[in-house]
């Protein structure tokens, strides 16, 4: 038999080992669903529930920026077997299975087959915030990570003269943005990459912007490029300093949040962007368009004749940043990179961190001998600096923002394991193993605390034994004993964000859970 013909099948057992190995690796988590569940997950849970009874949400309860695609997969699995904690998050686990498949893909056509192999192996023996992410009822992570990694494939089959693929790419794009503003970190670091694997980019973008925009319009992308420049440096003003608060001409103008003059910043630039892009591309541009506005498009129809275009922004300045570093450096990295875990308890030893960084450094000379491609490297660094830029660091709790990093991590270290081996076999094999290794027991430290919850099932037993079916409670407990009863008991919030204002009219009157008499 030809080789050619035994390609597709040896891909597809590749790939059902690969979603066998990734299920068997999180099935002792999942049997343990309840044991890491929040009420964040508790109304995504509920949100399927709604559909199944008729509603159609487009976005978060109580927000108008967070895309919830994962609530219509869950809503079709509880129509199937009974709603449940397990039932939620397998459903963002099967997500995640389909993009380690994806990722599979991309990596042996991008980089190498090996790589891929041992980025997959690392991604599924990742640390415990990655283990609680690929399997949160909140699957914003998941499906970031699927609308990235289809974004990636599309454009590097566009390069190699697919003619449809650029379609794909925008409508990637499009259904990432709708889901969250995480799809940016690709965007971005796309755009970096380019910047630096092509030789003259800039040249070339001068020329065309010459020959083909109006000198008319030239006056306009001027313009907005000072405008923009401006609001930059307004920005950089209120982060280093107090900002600015003046008097012109009667009117009061403040520039005292740097999130915002930025934000305003990069509105600028991305409308001279749409406009160059429009006069170079021109009707070519038209079809991309169209299927960026179809991925959208759910986004647009939720918000329209709803206040609320976005996602609030957030201030962050100087000051606070170094208030805060104490919390960055000791817990908030350590529960991203595993030597902690969700909850800030510490996993293995961070002295093996060493394993990491001797990785990492090998891949960065590979990358910087321009032996693999830039983005891998690029987009972790490129996260970092949007999640500080944008005002997203809030707690420690935070670094979930910096989740998708995950998307190429893996990569990175995969590319400094193939790097250790072509240099030197037996150091390559020992720190590919002390690397799954340390994931591995990372995982088993945190998989050994997941204590039951208790206070849940005392809460919901003692509500049932005084036959109350209506009551009101902190935001982290409201939401979640609801999900848990089945919505036989609504228990409201009385603090955080009113997430599903129709529950209020059910416990108006009620007690608080600790009113309630539970001897």
């Amino acid at each position: 038999m030809p080789s050619t013909a035994l390609r597709p099948r040896r891909s597809l057992v590749a790939l059902v080992v690969i979603a066998a190995a990734t299920i068997a690796a999180r099935l002792p988590f999942l049997l343990r669903a309840d044991r890491f569940f929040d009420a964040d997950e508790a109304v995504e849970g509920l949100m399927a529930r709604h559909v199944l009874q008729g509603e159609h949400p487009l976005f978060l309860w109580g927000q108008r920026y967070k895309g919830v695609p994962e609530v219509y997969l869950s809503a079709a699995v509880f129509r199937a077997v009974s709603p449940s904690v397990v039932a939620l998050k397998a459903v963002t686990l099967a997500c995640f299975v389909v993009f380690v498949c994806l990722n599979f893909r991309l990596l042996e056509r991008v980089c190498s087959r090996g790589v891929a192999w041992i980025a997959t192996a690392l991604l599924i023996a990742g640390p415990p915030s990655l283990v609680l992410w690929s399997m949160s009822g909140s699957a914003e992570i998941v499906m970031t990570f699927i609308a990235g990694t289809v974004l990636l494939l599309a454009i590097e089959a566009a390069l190699k003269g697919s003619p449809y693929s650029i379609y794909i790419a925008a409508a990637a794009f499009g259904f990432g943005l709708w889901i969250q503003q995480f799809i940016l970190y690709y965007v971005v670091s796309i755009a970096v990459t380019a910047k630096i694997v092509t030789p003259g980019l800039r040249a070339t973008l001068r020329q065309r912007v010459r020959a083909r925009v109006p000198a008319w319009i030239r006056p306009i992308l001027l313009a907005l490029a000072v405008v923009a420049a401006v609001y930059l440096l307004l920005g950089l003003i209120a982060f280093f300093g107090a900002g600015i608060q003046t008097h012109v001409a009667g009117v009061n103008v403040t520039a005292t949040h740097p999130q915002k003059m930025w934000w305003l910043a990069g509105v600028f630039l991305a409308t001279a962007a749409a406009i160059v892009a429009g006069c170079v591309f021109r009707a070519r541009l038209l079809g991309p368009s169209l299927a960026f506005l179809a991925g959208y498009a759910p986004a647009l129809i939720g918000r329209f004749g709803n206040h609320g275009m976005g996602a609030p922004i957030s201030r962050l300045d100087a000051t606070t940043l170094r208030a805060a570093l104490p919390d960055i450096t000791h817990v908030m990295l350590p529960i991203l990179f595993g030597w902690r875990d969700p909850l800030a308890r510490p996993t293995v030893y961070p002295a093996l961190a060493i394993v990491i960084v001797v990785i990492v450094a090998v891949s960065c000379w590979l990358v910087w001998r321009r032996t693999v491609t830039p983005f891998f490297l690029v987009f972790p660094l490129v996260a970092a600096a949007m999640f500080f830029v944008s005002g997203s660091y809030i707690d420690a709790q935070s670094y979930r923002y910096l989740m998708p990093i995950y998307a190429t991590l893996p990569v990175v270290y995969a590319i400094g394991v193939v790097g250790l081996w072509r240099a030197n076999r037996i150091a390559g094999a020992a720190m590919f193993t002390a690397a799954v290794l340390i994931f591995v027991a990372q995982q088993v430290s945190w998989y050994k605390q997941l204590g039951p919850d208790l206070e849940s099932q005392r809460v919901l037993a003692c509500l049932d034994a005084n036959a109350t079916h209506a009551a009101r409670a902190g935001y982290w407990q409201s939401y979640k004993l609801t999900f848990l009863a089945g919505e036989r008991i609504i228990i409201s919030p009385i603090d955080g964000l009113n997430r599903y204002p129709a529950y209020d009219v059910i416990t108006s009157g009620s007690r608080t859970v600790d009113q309630i008499d539970c001897r």
